[in-house]
């Protein structure tokens, strides 16, 4: 008789349900200003304590997912909070929000560096198009029933972005900006309706729409058929939020795919740096000017607000309660300080990328955040920014697919049985 080996049987594996959670928070940061708006008009009153715990919540479980995995994540949280704290200690108070201002691009980047990937950076900006397209496709054709279950403007009064008394004198319960009454640019035809979807407001669908237009061109570079195919539902979020600079920005992200092998760190780490030397030589040349809601009178306000501040305001040694939010570079500078901004800013231009497809959508993001704060500080809204940021940490993850890949459970090395045949 002859003795045959036994057959091990296969190693038990391990699925790590943490790239899951992190891609469900993701698209939580998206979802939940909408869901909390829907619990505000049917449910119960919902203040900024709790759209302020929604999303420390968000930020706290996306940390818990990476303790102890990455040490530089937390030396640069470490000083970034201690410079924080040294501005609160110059100013006589301390404002959380400009704190969680860059800790949101920093934790999730770094998040999904370590746990992320491009296949699942894939899968979570096709989810996210079409809810944001089914969404919005609802607000556009049944208006009223949607206001009815989403009160936006009661939403944001709840919260004290907008006055109860500014709220009164509007009908239509949308935020300031969801009624173009000048006249929409993209297809007029479509009337003064800017649809918000989940957003609660145009300016993020923008934000978002331009996001996942660089990402389609990124992945799809090189199958122009596919590529085309795969950004119609982002095209038709654009023109239904009437979403000017989003589509622009889009645009001209097809132009840095092309040339992003071009462009060095320098350049990238020096751009909104001139930018906001130029904006500045504006506002001190047209200081008196009246600015008008088209680009040129928004570069045109950037530029004013920039030209009032001081030393003490760009690098925020004293407390500035001016309203910024319609110049990115304002609030950045008096919130955030020359230093601070500085810091983060060379991290992100000289962090090491991957290969060149995420070079390619780093400089898509330099181009991105350098003109988008000439109009807005939304920037720093996480219902974007958490996307954002997922995206290019995905791109510079060693993993490939981590959800969809098994961990293997290394099992002890065994002497080989025979038994009889």
């Amino acid at each position: 008789m002859r003795a045959r080996a036994a057959v091990p049987p296969h190693p038990a594996v391990v699925t790590d349900w943490r790239p899951r959670v992190l891609s469900a928070v993701v698209l939580g940061a998206i979802l939940f200003n909408f869901a909390l708006c829907f619990v505000n008009t049917n449910l119960f009153r919902t203040g900024a304590a709790i759209v302020i715990g929604c999303e420390m919540a968000l930020i706290g479980v996306t940390l818990a997912l990476i303790a102890g995995r990455t040490f530089d994540l937390f030396v640069i949280l470490g000083v970034y909070v201690a410079y924080t704290l040294f501005l609160a200690a110059l100013q006589g108070s301390f404002d959380p929000k400009p704190a969680r201002d860059l800790m949101i691009p920093v934790i999730f980047y770094f998040a999904a560096r370590e746990l992320g990937s491009r296949e699942d950076g894939d899968r979570l900006v096709w989810a996210a198009v079409w809810i944001v397209l089914v969404v919005g496709l609802f607000e556009y054709g049944f208006l009223k029933q949607f206001v009815r279950l989403f009160d936006i403007l009661g939403y944001y009064v709840s919260r004290g972005t907008v006055q109860a008394a500014a709220a009164e004198m509007s009908g239509d319960r949308l935020f300031a900006s969801g009624m173009r009454y000048e006249g929409r640019t993209l297809l007029p035809m479509l009337g003064e309706h800017r649809v918000s979807s989940v957003f609660l407001e145009p300016v993020s669908v923008g934000n978002f729409g331009a996001i996942c237009f660089s990402w389609i061109v990124l992945r799809d570079w090189g199958r122009p058929l596919r590529m085309m195919l795969r950004l119609l539902p982002v095209v038709a979020i654009f023109t239904l939020a009437d979403a000017r600079f989003g589509l622009s920005i889009s645009i001209l992200s097809i132009a840095t795919c092309a040339f992003a092998g071009l462009t060095g760190r320098v350049l990238v780490a020096a751009a909104p740096f001139a930018v906001i030397v130029a904006l500045a030589w504006i506002g001190y040349t047209y200081p008196d000017v009246a600015w008008d809601n088209t680009l040129r009178g928004r570069i045109l306000l950037g530029g004013q607000f920039l030209s009032k501040l001081d030393v003490y305001d760009i690098f925020a040694l004293v407390p500035n309660f001016a309203f910024t939010a319609d110049s990115g570079y304002a609030y950045t500078l008096v919130k955030i300080g020359l230093a601070g901004f500085v810091a983060m800013w060379l991290l992100f231009a000289f962090a090491p990328a991957r290969d060149i497809v995420a070079w390619r959508y780093r400089v898509f993001v330099a181009v991105y955040v350098t003109l988008l704060l000439v109009i807005s500080n939304s920037i720093y809204s996480i219902k974007t920014a958490a996307l954002l940021w997922y995206l290019v940490g995905a791109l510079d993850a060693r993993q490939s697919a981590p959800s969809l890949a098994p961990t293997p459970v290394r099992t002890p090395l065994r002497r080989t049985r025979l038994r009889p045949a």
